[in-house]
């Protein structure tokens, strides 16, 4: 091959390479302009696009409130607080912030860092706590401000929005608080927490909770529906969805609080000497039924009840019958001599102190052979009373008894109620039992359907329905007047009411009631005391009573006390038992000015 064929070779091969040269080039740059241009775009893109608000459309419930509980003289007894849930949505905290806000947020909720940290281990929405009370809560709405400010919270885009979330704190539920322990327990009740809608509410379940439940519950929880802003809050615009919430209605009691503590004082210490099951006590308005005060010894913090409460929840005033012993013989004796079936004056045989009753032996106190009609109520005989019970027939017996209230409720506004026993019609055609229930065996009372019968010796003869609702309080402290449905039944004639009182009063000043006497006080009464029964025979226990009435000038009460199931190795009689608590409830109420002496 010629030289000259040679370089035309060579110098054609070096133009093509050039020219694939140039052409790579070319791609390139075009190349590189395009995702230049595309860039540009992208970016104007971004920067020239309406960009959205950092708001989300957000719901709210506000829990409408369980009414409160008031006593007589104005305190707070029952009442709700809201309980509050705090969450936090994790990727919105900035991690380079995560150790302050644990350190801030345990300063702020009383939660111990660690457990903080345990809980920020987790993803999504967490929940931090579900029971805040309302200090808490208002607390942790401060600190998420503070949180927002300092940029703890950071932005981020989430469904086409630049959404910066905080803490978020909504209610959880509520809360039943007893704001004096075991003030006017069993009587007040205690509520237990049921679920509503993803929410816990309180649900009466013993005492004036309970019976009352369907006033005191909330009727309708608020809502609220709209847009929110960065502190969680929901904007009020007009496209906001709004529902009012309706709390319950308040109630107050007929109850003062300083009285019955002192009532229940009375108690705790007299129990302290005494070997029994349980020491309760009433006072009631002669007049009205209005109720002053309902204690026991055996009482319970309604915000902490164990095991070892169980037996304390039951409200024995109305969920225990008793036999009632001697106190049912003024019952007896009022419903001779209403009929004109006994004469006060009447002189009757009591045998010595003994006396047969079919195949019992009945014994007395007392070794008397002869005592008038009003002085075997006086010094509680025995023997007197069968005789004098024979003179009944059975249905005056069986009849007598009812209208007093026995055998049936007494229509007190606490729940369960029972209604005791009394025999049988075609019953007291035996001899026997016209007398065993005439000195309190061989039936059943509570301690309500007493206090009301003794009432009737107090008030001209009027049988009362006992109420603790005074009256009902709406939450913007408007008085609701409560019809008590309280229409007094006449069950004795005025003779009969002032030969009982006369007799009362005598039993309480030379009979065996003479432990309840206070000078200055017209006080009438009887003691009782009755064995107990165990496993169907009577055993070494005993249950002492005393039951009248204590007036002054201006005001007639009439006083319960019973002591449920006094040991025999102690001073188990009611005169050494009940009469002095009495006694007690009297100065009391004397001090708190209930009642003023007569000079």
């Amino acid at each position: 091959m010629h030289n000259s064929d040679l370089d035309a070779n060579t110098q054609s091969q070096s133009q093509d390479l050039s020219q694939s040269r140039s052409v790579s080039i070319a791609v390139l740059y075009f190349l590189i302009i395009f995702f230049l241009l595309l860039l540009l775009l992208v970016v104007c893109f971004k920067v020239f696009s309406p960009r959205k608000p950092p708001t989300l459309i957000a719901d709210r419930n506000e829990i409408a409130q369980r009414g409160t509980i008031y006593s007589s003289d104005g305190f707070n007894l029952s009442s709700s607080k809201n309980l509050y849930k705090v969450s936090v949505i994790k990727k919105s905290i900035d991690p380079d912030k995560i150790d302050l806000f644990i350190k801030l947020f345990s300063i702020y909720s009383g939660m111990e860092e660690h457990y903080v940290r345990e809980k920020l281990e987790g993803n999504g929405n967490i929940i931090l706590s579900y029971s805040l009370d309302p200090n808490t809560a208002r607390n942790i709405r401060q600190l998420n401000q503070k949180f927002l400010k300092y940029g703890v919270f950071r932005s981020y885009e989430e469904n086409g929005r630049v959404v910066r979330y905080g803490l978020d704190v909504d209610i959880s539920g509520e809360s039943r608080e007893y704001l004096y322990s075991d003030l006017i327990e069993p009587i007040l009740g205690y509520t237990n927490k049921q679920e509503s809608e993803g929410f816990t509410k309180p649900k009466g379940v013993k005492g004036v909770e309970r019976f009352y439940n369907s006033v005191l519950e909330s009727k309708q929880d608020g809502y609220y529906r709209g847009d929110r802003d960065v502190g969680s809050n929901i904007i009020l615009s007009r496209d906001a969805v709004l529902k009012r919430r309706i709390d319950g209605q308040n109630i107050v009691l007929t109850i003062p609080l300083k009285l019955q503590k002192k009532i229940e004082n009375i108690l705790d210490e007299s129990s302290k000497d005494l070997e029994s099951k349980e020491v309760v006590a009433g006072i009631m308005d002669s007049n009205t039924g209005k109720i002053l005060a309902l204690a026991s010894n055996q009482r319970f913090n309604a915000k902490r009840i164990t095991s070892s409460d169980y037996p304390k929840l039951n409200a024995s005033v109305v969920e225990l019958s008793f036999e009632p012993g001697s106190v049912m013989k003024p019952i007896i004796y009022s419903i001779l001599l209403d009929k004109r079936l006994v004469n006060p004056n009447e002189i009757f045989n009591i045998y010595n102190g003994i006396y047969k009753l079919g195949s019992y032996t009945i014994r007395d106190s007392i070794r008397k052979q002869y005592a008038s009609a009003e002085n075997i109520i006086v010094l509680s005989s025995n023997i007197g009373m069968v005789q004098m019970a024979q003179r009944l027939d059975e249905q005056s017996y069986y009849t007598g008894l009812q209208s007093f209230g026995f055998s049936l409720p007494t229509e007190i506004d606490l729940p369960y109620e029972k209604d005791g026993l009394i025999p049988s019609q075609s019953t007291f055609r035996s001899y026997v039992y016209k007398g065993s229930v005439s000195y309190g065996y061989g039936l059943r009372v509570t301690f309500l359907q007493m206090l009301r019968a003794y009432a009737a010796f107090a008030n001209n003869g009027y049988l009362v329905t006992p109420y603790l609702r005074d009256y009902t309080l709406s939450r913007n402290n408007k008085k609701i007047d409560f019809d008590h449905n309280n229409e007094p039944l006449m069950i004795l004639s005025p003779y009969t009411v002032d030969r009982m009182q006369k007799t009362l009063i005598k039993t309480v000043n030379d009979g065996t009631a003479k432990q309840a006497k206070v000078d200055g006080i017209i006080i009438g009464g009887k003691t009782g005391t009755a064995r107990v029964t165990t496993n169907g025979r009577y055993g070494e226990n005993y249950t002492g009573s005393f039951f009248g009435f204590a007036k002054d000038a201006k005001s007639n009460y009439t006083i319960g006390v019973v002591v449920f199931e006094t040991s025999a190795k102690s001073s188990y009689y009611a005169s050494q038992t009940a009469a002095p608590i009495a006694n007690k409830i009297i100065k009391a109420m004397i001090e708190e000015g209930y009642l003023k002496p007569i000079e």
